[in-house]
C-alpha cells in the first residue's frame, strides 16, 4: 500500500467530524517524520510473517505506515468515533485481511494469539498498567519480540534509568527482566494536535528472558545459587522501593505481605531467611536504600532469599 495522506491530512479529516476527548488521551502525531522514525526503529521486514498489534490507531497515520511492511496488522481502538474512521479510511485492507480493527479496551480484551510486534502511541494513563499486562502475556506466548511504544518523557525515563540511580524504582525492574530496553528519538509536542503539556519519547523494548541468560546463570553457579523466580524478585524489590528511603534492614524487617506459605515462607523463619540472605551478600549491603542496588544486585539477593527460605525448610 503506498502512503495516499499525510500524518496532518488523516488528523485534519477526522478532526473535521469529531473532537479529540481529553478522558482518552487522544494526542494525534501530525509529524510524518515522527511515523518514520517509530517504523525503523520497528525494523519490520516486508512479507516476514509479523504480526502486528497496533494500540489507539486514531486518525491512521501509523496503521498506514505499518500496512507499507505487508505484514499483518491488528488494531485495537477503544473510540467508536475513531473505528468509523479507520473502516473508512482503511475500507480495502479491512476487506482483504490485512487490516483487522478491533473496537474495544486493551486492557480488557483477550489479544489476539501469534502477536509477534506492539506498536503503539499510547494514552499516557495506560503505560504502566499495560506494561503489567504484557509482562504477563510474554510468559504464555513465546511469539511476542518487539514493542515500540510512544512514552511521557518522565516515564520513558523511569523505566530506563541509565546511568541515573534516583531513577531506579519497581518499574524498570520489571521490564527490564524481560526486555532489553533501548530509547529513541524525543518527540516534541508540536508534533501532535492538539499539543501535550510534555515531550515524548520512543522507547524499544526487545524480548530477552534474563534470568535464563548465559551472565545471569554464571554468575549465580559462582555464588553456588540456584535462579530465582520472577515473583520472588519482584515481592523484594516492590516492597523495598514502597519506602525507598528507608535502608533495606528496616523495610525488610517483617516478611512482605506478598510472600505467602504457599510460596514456601514461613513467617517463623523469615527473621533467619533475611538476615542469612544479608550476611551473604557484599559489606553494608543491609545498610543500602533500594535505588543504591543494581538489577544483578536484585538477582543475587533474591536467590540468597531462596537459599535460605529452602535450607530452614529442609531443616525443619
Amino acid at each position: 500500500m503506498r502512503n495516499v495522506y499525510t500524518s496532518r491530512q488523516l488528523a485534519e479529516i477526522f478532526l473535521a467530524s469529531s473532537s479529540p476527548k481529553r478522558s482518552l488521551g487522544q494526542n494525534f502525531i501530525i509529524d510524518d517524520k515522527v511515523i518514520n522514525s517509530i517504523y525503523e526503529l520497528a525494523q519490520l521486514e516486508k512479507k516476514n510473517n509479523c504480526k502486528i498489534l497496533e494500540i489507539g490507531l486514531g486518525p491512521g497515520a501509523l496503521t498506514q505506515k505499518l500496512l507499507e511492511s505487508e505484514n499483518k496488522v491488528v488494531g485495537v481502538e477503544i473510540d467508536n468515533l475513531v473505528c468509523k474512521h479507520i473502516s473508512q479510511i482503511f475500507r480495502k485492507e479491512i476487506e482483504s485481511g490485512n487490516l483487522e480493527l478491533i473496537n474495544g479496551d486493551v486492557l480488557d480484551l483477550k489479544w489476539p494469539n501469534g502477536i509477534t510486534d506492539i506498536i503503539a502511541n499510547i494514552p499516557y494513563q495506560i503505560s504502566s498498567p499495560l506494561l503489567e499486562k504484557i509482562s504477563h502475556i510474554v510468559y504464555n506466548d513465546n511469539n511476542l519480540k518487539n514493542c515500540i511504544f510512544m512514552f511521557q518523557e518522565e516515564f520513558a525515563q523511569r523505566i530506563y534509568v541509565g546511568k541515573f540511580i534516583s531513577n531506579r524504582g519497581p518499574l524498570w525492574i520489571s521490564v527490564s527482566l524481560d526486555w532489553d530496553i533501548t530509547l529513541g528519538i524525543k518527540i516534541p509536542p508540536s508534533s501532535f494536535m492538539p499539543q501535550p503539556k510534555v515531550h515524548s519519547r520512543l522507547v524499544h523494548l526487545k524480548r530477552r528472558d534474563l534470568l535464563n541468560s548465559e551472565k545471569v546463570k554464571s554468575f549465580l553457579k559462582s555464588k553456588n545459587l540456584k535462579t530465582p523466580s520472577v515473583r520472588l524478585i519482584k515481592a523484594i524489590s516492590f516492597t523495598s522501593f514502597n519506602q525507598r528511603r528507608k535502608k533495606l534492614r528496616n523495610t525488610l524487617r517483617r516478611q512482605p505481605t506478598k510472600l505467602k506459605i504457599r510460596h514456601g515462607f514461613n513467617p517463623k523463619d523469615w527473621e533467619k531467611i533475611i538476615n542469612n540472605a544479608f550476611l551473604s551478600m557484599r559489606e553494608f549491603f543491609s545498610d543500602c536504600r533500594p535505588e543504591e542496588l543494581s538489577l544483578m544486585d536484585w538477582i543475587e539477593f533474591s536467590a540468597q532469599i531462596d537459599h535460605f527460605k529452602n535450607f530452614y525448610q529442609t531443616s525443619t
